[in-house]
């Protein structure tokens, strides 16, 4: 989102005989599906599963599989004539399904990152063998990502993130509170609890989900019809009785992502994953601090934990809200906290860059978000905390080095921020 090693991260995409993904777009399908057809069994023709190491500062991928070995093959030109060709893949795999080749010449393949302006960030890399690093998959569904392990692997607001089958042009995502009862169909299980179609590749839960459950996705083709079945459930199990001393509360730069298309479930942009003591992130994307307010005794409680670190207000300022009521709001948190035993443990707030906020969300922000951050800050300063804007003082807007679209850090502030809060708590005696 433990996490890969950054070392690895940084290296040019390079193919590897594992695991495929594909993602597709942006823009919400209304919930109305047609479950006719809905018996659609496995592929007949099983699907090919590709995977490369991933590249932290991609924002997607470009794939090519073509036939034989060209004599002139440029590394850093796509070709003119391939057998498959894909510039949307938003995650470092791929499901296909690739037509045999009569003539039994080889198949060959290679991927390279793309910026956010498209263009390569590292050649393609070397050509490989599709037979000798591909995984042949027999079930025609979307292939989930398997949940993390390590610290920051635990969100109390899951993200489900999966490779895309061929033919879906969009994605619904089922979370069911038993295992479901129909493995090779494409109809909701009865016991389904909620359920979210989207063209994307990642899917955040609205809800906190505690105990045990279970998360498929299924493909949905452009008629509104399944495309194949279901994927094979993941369970999940988020037990509040697992012991935490510290949690971590906020909103989206807490649960984690950045660098555009990078979700919550790459712990390489989770700093909670680079925090050296075991905490439960307990952070919501969207989040004001009102929201967290609110939420505080539904989501905090049921830890017990005895420390909460708590980083809040930039969605509320960079939308012009009154620093006042961010104070107010930081301040009912701690009396929360205070009321039922909890250390409350404020982080300063981290500088935003507006221009890349409207580059890429098209929104703007408050032309006094700056001011409104000091004075917020100033106030978390008088309060026992931790300084995470510290590392980012020499700035008047956060560079794009360390986060690209103006607001979530990517790896390298997550990096940076986890470094202060290890710090501190070892001033503060967590440990």
């Amino acid at each position: 989102m433990k996490h890969i090693l950054l070392s690895a991260l940084l290296l040019a995409a390079l193919p590897t005989a594992a695991m495929a993904e594909t993602d597709l777009g942006s823009v919400l399908m209304d919930n109305a599906i047609s479950y006719e057809n809905a018996d659609a069994r496995k592929a007949e023709d099983p699907l090919l599963l590709l995977s490369w190491s991933e590249n932290a500062e991609s924002v997607r991928y470009e794939v090519e599989i073509f036939k034989g070995l060209p004599e002139h093959l440029d590394r850093n030109t796509p070709l003119k004539e391939t057998v498959y060709h894909d510039r949307r893949i938003y995650m470092n795999r791929i499901l296909v399904r690739i037509p045999p080749v009569m003539d039994g010449t080889p198949l060959y393949w290679r991927v390279r990152p793309i910026d956010a302006d498209w263009e390569g960030l590292a050649p393609f890399s070397a050509p490989m063998e599709v037979r000798s690093t591909m995984r042949l998959i027999s079930r025609n569904a979307p292939y989930p990502k398997a949940g993390g392990r390590g610290n920051g692997a635990f969100l109390l607001y899951p993200v489900y993130s999966y490779t895309g089958n061929p033919g879906a042009s969009s994605y619904e995502v089922e979370v069911t509170k038993e295992y479901p009862e129909n493995i090779d169909d494409a109809r909701p299980s009865k016991y389904r609890v909620w359920s979210e179609v989207t063209t994307l590749s990642n899917v955040y839960d609205e809800q906190p989900r505690l105990g045990t459950y279970y998360w498929r996705v299924r493909g949905i083709g452009s008629d509104g019809q399944p495309v194949g079945v279901w994927s094979l459930p993941e369970k999940i199990r988020n037990q509040a009785a697992v012991h935490f001393d510290i949690g971590i509360f906020g909103d989206s730069i807490t649960q984690g992502g950045g660098h555009l298309y990078h979700s919550p479930s790459d712990l390489a942009y989770s700093y909670v994953s680079y925090l050296d003591f075991p905490a439960v992130n307990l952070g919501r994307s969207g989040d004001t601090t009102e929201m967290m307010e609110k939420r505080f005794d539904r989501d905090v409680l049921p830890f017990h934990v005895k420390q909460l670190l708590i980083m809040g207000g930039i969605n509320d300022l960079r939308m012009g809200a009154d620093p006042e009521k961010v104070i107010k709001h930081l301040k009912r948190i701690q009396e929360k906290c205070r009321a039922h035993g909890i250390t409350p443990i404020l982080m300063t707030i981290l500088p935003i860059n507006p221009e890349n906020i409207e580059k890429y969300y098209g929104e703007k922000t408050n032309e006094s978000w700056r001011e409104a951050v000091d004075t917020v800050n100033a106030f978390i300063r008088s309060e026992e905390h931790i300084d995470t804007a510290a590392p980012f003082a020499a700035f008047p807007v956060m560079p794009t080095e360390l986060a690209m679209d103006g607001l979530h850090g990517d790896w390298n502030a997550k990096q940076m921020i986890a470094g202060e809060i290890n710090r501190e708590m070892g001033r503060l005696g967590s440990r």
